[in-house]
């Protein structure tokens, strides 16, 4: 009966997704969906159509979209024998978490010698342009990508404990449709809008708990000098979360970085000491524990009910 209930749990379903997803990473599935997406939006995209259109466009693709997918899901789980597995499914499509894994400590270990390399092995993990980026430049866009993505990750998996499978349905096709259409290029700059603004009104909250627990580590009193620097990003919690965590590492992010031939500037954060190797490689460390944290949390709290209830 115990390992029934276990079963059923959804701190269980979820781990089962995690380690589908390093053991087998969704990247291939990942990249079709952002294409799929991408193709999608540029049919209604474009240069000729004013940006009033443009917002309103945006949001009715992202409602046609919502809304069959949710409809698909319930009438799997409706003619499917086991439909408890569709979640750990579903969450393994959405997981960056496996890809991560392979990937970064592969362009970490790149960055030193074979920077070409590492250049390629990062390229389809961000948006910028990364064949004029410097060894600091790489460290600088690993950790980065390090952060946002598995913050989303984090908080793609509170959703799922907080509002079920169908609240991290909608939070995760909020994410692809702004990895889709990405605001910090000009061209998708009217048609994200609403899928922007509704993907950082979920991730606000999910970011700020990371945030605060990254606050736990030695180099503490530098992070929580760091943490009004959020407030110069776009996102402010995205700013605080890679604020507090580059201070704890006493280095920093932010800057110069190409999204198209032209260069952008953002706010520097953290502090001002340059991000190596052996910083990176500890930033990492610390994310991946503070996820291990709350992952260990959520066990607790379902196992004490479960044994002495």
């Amino acid at each position: 009966m115990i390992a029934l209930s276990l079963l059923e749990q959804p701190v269980t379903l979820l781990s089962i997704a995690i380690l589908l997803s390093l053991l087998l990473p969704a990247t291939r599935l990942q990249q079709s969906l952002t294409q799929g997406l991408m193709q999608l939006g540029s049919r209604l995209n474009g240069e000729r159509y004013t940006a009033r259109y443009l917002h309103v466009a945006g949001g009715a693709l992202l409602l046609c979209l919502l809304l069959p997918l949710m409809a698909t899901y319930w009438s799997l789980t409706v003619l499917s024998p086991w439909p408890a597995l569709l979640e750990p499914l579903l969450l393994w499509c959405c997981l960056d978490l496996g890809r991560l894994s392979r990937a970064l400590p592969l362009c970490l270990q790149q960055s030193s010698e074979q920077t070409p390399l590492a250049r390629l092995t990062l390229a389809p993990l961000c948006l910028r342009q990364t064949d004029p980026l410097s060894s600091l430049g790489l460290h600088k866009t690993l950790a980065e990508v390090a952060v946002l993505r598995l913050a989303g990750d984090f908080a793609l998996l509170c959703w799922y404990l907080a509002g079920g499978i169908y609240a991290a349905l909608l939070f995760a096709l909020l994410r692809l449709a702004v990895q889709s259409w990405p605001r910090k290029l000009v061209h998708w700059r009217a048609f994200g809008l609403l899928p922007s603004v509704l993907y950082r009104a979920m991730a606000w909250l999910p970011f700020q708990v990371l945030a605060l627990t990254l606050l736990i580590y030695p180099g503490s009193l530098r992070a929580i000098k760091a943490w009004p620097q959020g407030r110069l990003w776009a996102f402010p919690a995205s700013g605080r979360l890679l604020a507090v965590a580059a201070a704890g590492v006493d280095a920093g992010l932010g800057g110069p970085r190409r999204y198209t031939d032209a260069t952008d500037y953002y706010p520097k954060l953290g502090s001002k000491n340059y991000l190596n190797a052996v910083s990176t490689r500890a930033l990492l460390w610390r994310l991946v524990i503070a996820l291990l944290f709350w992952l260990s949390l959520a066990w607790t709290l379902m196992l004490v009910p479960l044994f002495h209830g």
